[in-house]
């Protein structure tokens, strides 16, 4: 029999080869998470490659489109340009039944990706964008005489998050009575997961004790077992209504032992208003107590 350790590493393998699959055929998923700059790469080099095509037909094929002067290839592309964009300034026209055809051809193609790549920016564009955030590491340390597993939320906008809902979860492989591989979500029980205002930062807490299903494991056992938390965050836009969410994921190499989270809040030396530093969501400190 497999250890758990093998049979996850087997199992994540064919989910990572399954969802590598289900990417390459999903253009509007994977073109929405592309950064803008490959975008507009990407929008940029499909709109001149496919000019310089239509360009390079009309040039080297002799007696497409007339105009005032023999048409070099600089006149060929930007009529290409003019035809894509139906911007037609007459400068230049198809003067053949080829000439046409290749016109009619490439005013479909221009009609079709432009309104796509334009279909495209608006949707990322309206995407939201929650501004939340986890912290890196995931802390234990001791609070009221019991362990604690600890992480920080923050909300970086101006603004307020709306019902806010947060759940961690610890997700393994186990091995069913079919002998089947499966993936198990066990809820980790927070002491508050609801906030209906919510903005800065707050903190997560899950008590350790006989009824966590990380109770009295470390972190190599949750290794051993490939082991991930797994942090989420939904709610609504306090500003816009949209729906907002985020996910994190945290390894066993994640977690630090007997650490806290320094503080975010200070007081202000000057004005004696309380200030709160988001810049300081991941800075930890010692958990120990020092001796008296």
């Amino acid at each position: 029999m497999k250890s758990n350790k093998k049979i996850s590493e087997i199992l994540i393998a064919g989910i990572k080869e399954a969802y590598s699959k289900e990417e390459s055929s999903d253009f509007y998923h994977q073109t929405l998470k592309v950064s803008h700059s490959k975008f507009i790469g990407i929008f940029v080099t499909l709109f001149l490659s496919l000019n310089a095509f239509f360009g390079c037909l009309y040039y080297f094929i002799p007696g497409t489109i007339a105009g005032p002067t023999e048409p070099s290839f600089i006149d060929c592309f930007s009529f290409s340009v003019q035809t894509m964009g139906t911007v037609g300034y007459g400068t230049f026209f198809p003067q053949s039944i080829f000439a046409h055809v290749l016109v009619t051809l490439e005013v479909m193609m221009g009609l079709v990706g432009i309104g796509t790549f334009a279909a495209l920016a608006f949707a990322r564009i309206s995407l939201p964008d929650s501004k939340l955030i986890f912290s890196k590491k995931l802390l234990i340390n001791e609070d009221e005489g019991e362990p604690h597993l600890n992480c920080r939320v923050a909300h970086l906008r101006n603004n307020m998050v709306v019902n806010a809902q947060i759940s961690l979860q610890l997700i393994h492989p186990i091995l069913n009575k079919g002998g089947q591989v499966e993936m198990v979500m066990d809820q980790l029980t927070l002491e508050k997961n609801n906030f209906h205002v919510m903005t800065g930062a707050f903190s997560v807490k899950h008590r350790l004790n006989s009824e966590s299903p990380l109770f009295g494991k470390s972190s190599t056992e949750l290794n051993q077992e490939n082991c991930h938390i797994v942090a989420t965050i939904t709610g609504i836009d306090g500003t816009t209504s949209e729906a907002i969410n985020h996910v994190h994921s945290y390894s066993p190499d994640d977690i630090i032992w007997n650490q806290r989270f320094k503080s975010i809040i200070y007081k202000d030396p000057d004005s004696k208003d309380h200030i709160v530093d988001l810049t300081l969501i991941n800075e930890t400190e010692s958990a120990k107590r020092p001796h008296a």
